[in-house]
């Protein structure tokens, strides 16, 4: 049923809906979003198209957010027992100064009349696609709400063309992905790989991670995966007009947890079973291949010796330069050199130092998580290994298939 703008008139029938955010820590109801909805007849009708259409006045839009705000907390005064958070959307467009006044004033009155709040269980969402022309003014705004002691969160983070920058200078508590990128991360390495991006940024900022759109088991398992510390979505309640305290569906997160965390343990013992595989491999062909200055003749040696799941080989230096050519298996099983990548250095990936000093450490080899490699664009995995003092050998290998559908989810 369509949204009309003209159909908005009667406050009676603009209702604030709350839907619950389940935390991963403790596996029950921490929060909700409060989201517009109008009772028309036996009808509720999602209020986000009103906010969408151009051709909706603002101060309309106004009056309607307001009173959606201005209901809530009512309702939520009268829940102060339940000690969850309450997620509110601001849209920079229609949250002039006015509005932030008469907010400001509605909150911190229930904070002073209710000592059962805290301000840390108000969240302010941010939509960052949407955000104000005057960035200034608006962070200023905002800045109140977090010396109170009010969290922000950035809302939709991957819809469209993000804006890091915004994302930076907002310096949320709490990230929020776009529950679209979330969907097509089950069928996407491209975007699970965006994900995963998204979990280091967040890591960096200090931010917690909320992934909404959450309505199969499959995408509960990638935002687990990519470090989500909430979830929002059908799978667990859709928006109610009451603040709910549980959903069945919530009790039933224990056990699916449970058997996500014992599926990444076995991933990972396999993983580093066949890590000590190929050290011993290694371990064994080494000493009977006498190391040569001529690196390109070394490698070649030792690539007779691979299995047939390793397809290229080279060796660097401690500082990233290669020393060799690419040794690469064609699809007859002979090795080809391309001698062009000699002298390149790999230093500036994340990864590369860190393994140096870890091989120097321990003087064995480390084998890489699961990732995409640009040629042959698909998923593989490196096994780094010290050759003898400042020569590192690199080893890239191919995912059997079965290994490849099971360990994208991973990346």
């Amino acid at each position: 049923m369509k949204t009309e703008a003209r159909h908005i008139y009667d406050e009676e029938h603009i209702l604030p809906y709350f839907q619950p955010i389940v935390g991963a820590d403790q596996r029950t109801i921490v929060g909700y979003e409060i989201l517009g909805r109008y009772r028309s007849g036996d009808h509720v009708i999602s209020l986000g198209p009103f906010f969408h259409q151009a051709t909706v006045e603002k101060e309309r839009k106004q009056r309607v957010d307001r009173h959606i705000r201005t209901k809530a907390l009512k309702m939520i005064d009268h829940h102060a027992g339940l000690r969850k958070s309450y997620f509110f959307n601001l849209d920079s467009a229609i949250f002039t100064e006015e509005e932030d006044e008469l907010f400001y004033r509605q909150l911190t009155a229930l904070l002073d009349t209710n000592r059962e709040f805290k301000p840390f269980q108000f969240v302010l969402e941010i939509t960052e696609t949407d955000f104000s022309a005057n960035v200034s003014a608006f962070l200023e705004r905002l800045q109140k709400y977090r010396q109170l002691g009010c969290r922000i969160a950035v809302d939709d983070l991957g819809k469209g063309f993000s804006n890091l920058e915004r994302v930076a200078l907002l310096h949320p508590h709490i990230m929020k992905v776009d529950l679209n990128l979330v969907k097509k991360s089950a069928d996407s390495q491209s975007h699970r790989d965006v994900l995963h991006a998204l979990s280091i940024l967040s890591q960096r900022l200090g931010a917690q991670l909320l992934f909404e759109g959450i309505e199969t088991l499959d995408l509960l398992e990638n935002a687990w995966r990519n470090g989500a510390q909430y979830y929002q979505g059908f799978l667990f309640s859709k928006p109610q007009p009451t603040l709910i305290e549980a959903v069945s569906s919530v009790e039933n997160l224990h056990n699916q947890l449970e058997k996500m965390i014992q599926a990444e343990i076995d991933r990972q013992k396999k993983h580093y079973s066949f890590e000590e595989e190929l050290n011993h491999l290694l371990e064994q062909t080494l000493p009977a291949t006498p190391f040569s200055a001529d690196y390109d003749q070394y490698v070649e040696s030792i690539c007779s010796t691979l299995p047939d799941h390793c397809f290229r080989a080279y060796v660097c230096n401690r500082l990233g330069y290669q020393l060799s050519g690419n040794h690469q298996r064609q699809s007859r099983g002979e090795w080809t050199v391309f001698h062009h990548y000699r002298k390149k250095n790999w230093s500036w990936r994340p990864y590369f130092l860190k393994n140096i000093v870890q091989m120097e450490l321990n003087q064995r080899g480390i084998l890489s998580e699961p990732y995409t490699d640009h040629d042959p664009n698909e998923m593989i995995q490196t096994f780094s290994y010290p050759v003898c003092e400042d020569t590192y050998l690199f080893i890239d290998i191919t995912l059997p298939l079965a290994d490849n559908e099971n360990k994208a989810a991973c990346h």
